[in-house]
């Protein structure tokens, strides 16, 4: 008998009969594996073929990739954060979305309006 298994994130010891499906290196991959071990035994060769392999996740992202996430979040030339955060998890950005509207003000791109939602200039 091995060394007794826990669970990495709740403690509770498993059994004998755990079985290890898959080892994955980030949250993307192991998404990706949860989804997969989900789905009806017959489905997952299909599923495995047509799922990407992993969500890229951009870190430092350029101006010119955080602009683009800002005009995509423009109605009007209004932009809520809730919005301006959504148009950077679609691009795989994890900056946050506050961060990103301030330095667009102090690069002279937006104007902040109120606490949530700021105007596009020109």
């Amino acid at each position: 008998m091995g060394k007794t298994r826990k669970c990495p994130h709740c403690g509770n010891i498993a059994g004998d009969d755990l079985q290890i499906v898959s080892v994955v290196d980030n949250a993307s991959e192991l998404q990706r594996e949860v989804a997969i071990a989900n789905m009806p035994e017959s489905l997952r060769d299909e599923m495995r073929e047509k799922l990407p392999k992993a969500i890229e996740v951009n870190e430092a992202p350029s101006a010119s990739q955080l602009f683009a996430c800002i005009r995509i979040a423009a109605i009007d030339d209004v932009i809520h954060l809730e919005r301006l955060a959504g148009a950077l998890r679609g691009k795989g950005i994890s900056v946050d979305a506050e961060n990103v509207a301030e330095e667009a003000v102090s690069q002279g791109l937006l104007i902040r309006q109120n606490d949530e939602t700021y105007l596009l200039l020109g």
